[in-house]
């Protein structure tokens, strides 16, 4: 996890990807952002500015636990920049995952 932390410390932008399970993010995805308070705390790096949040499942309307954490987590208490949150049900998503690229 150290190295993680020392990735985190000279990141732009935290790119989140995650399978859907039981409505919210995995359970290995859980506990890393629980484990990043800890770099995190009392508030992100100056060079993390942006969030992304790439998530995966069988039907289209599993989300809501995912996009509650990633608003909390990410947005509320970190105030970093939404970059959006992707799906694989969303239209066009590999043009939404290239338009984004281009703004980094």
């Amino acid at each position: 996890m150290q190295e993680v932390y020392n990735q985190l410390q000279r990141a732009n932008m935290l790119v989140l990807a995650s399978p859907i399970y039981y409505h919210g993010l995995s359970g290995q995805l859980k506990c890393a952002v629980d484990r990043f308070y800890s770099v995190l705390y009392p508030q992100a790096p100056e060079t993390l500015q942006k969030v992304a949040m790439f998530l995966s499942s069988g039907d289209s309307d599993m989300y809501d636990g995912a996009r509650f954490s990633y608003e909390g987590d990410f947005l509320g208490y970190l105030g970093l920049e939404d970059m959006g949150i992707i799906t694989n049900h969303d239209k066009d998503y590999l043009k939404t995952i290239m338009k984004m690229a281009t703004t980094l």
